[in-house]
Parts: structure tokens; sequence; C-alpha cells
């Protein structure tokens, strides 16, 4: 009984979590659409960045810690996928012309697999 409890907590835990990255993702996407929808708002192009770049930064801080019980195949892929948004990220803070388009398919790829 007690292990079943236990079980039925983790899971609810996870869904918990999954939710909150789903959001946060929501949130991510919504800002990098509005900031390629105006692209003279350079202030909310900036802070679209630095929270993306927030975002990932938590997550691939989280998916090489040893904690991390993300099956090594889809942590290499997501480990991959952050470094990529980073690097995106760097060249739209140096080249204002750049759009979030890659940014935003990733995102609602993520955000889809979360469900």
């Amino acid at each position: 009984m007690f292990m079943q409890a236990y079980q039925d907590a983790m899971e609810d835990e996870q869904d918990s979590m999954r939710r909150s990255e789903g959001e946060i993702m929501e949130r991510a996407i919504h800002m990098m659409r509005q900031s390629d929808q105006n692209p003279s708002d350079r202030m909310f192009r900036t802070r679209a960045i630095y929270f993306i770049s927030q975002i990932w930064s938590y997550f691939l801080n989280d998916l090489s810690s040893a904690e991390n019980a993300t099956p090594s195949a889809l942590k290499a892929n997501l480990i991959s996928i952050g470094i990529f948004i980073m690097k995106h990220l760097e060249i739209m803070r140096q080249e204002p012309g750049v759009k979030f388009d890659p940014l935003i398919e990733i995102s609602q790829s993520i955000r889809e697999g979360l469900k």
C-alpha cells in the first residue's frame, strides 16, 4: 500500500512539473511571437531573449545534473537542442534582424511533448 501511495505521489509530482514546464514554454512562445510581430520594440526583444536564455540555462543545468533521471538518449537530444537555442539567442543579440522562428518551432514541439 505504501509503495502504491509513493508511486502515485511521484506521478502527481511529475505531472505537476510537466504542466509547469508546459506553461513556461507557452509563455516563451507568446513572448517570441510578440517580439517578432513588433520588431521596433527592442526592449521587449531583449526581455524575450533574456527570458528564453534563463529557461534554457535552467534546463541545461538540470539535464546535466547526476540526479536527473531522464533517459540518456533523450537527455543528449535536449542538451543539443539547448545548445542550439543558446547559440541562436547569441546571434539574435548581435544581429537585430534575426527572428525567433526556429525557436518558436522547437518550443512548440517541446510544449506538445509535455502534454
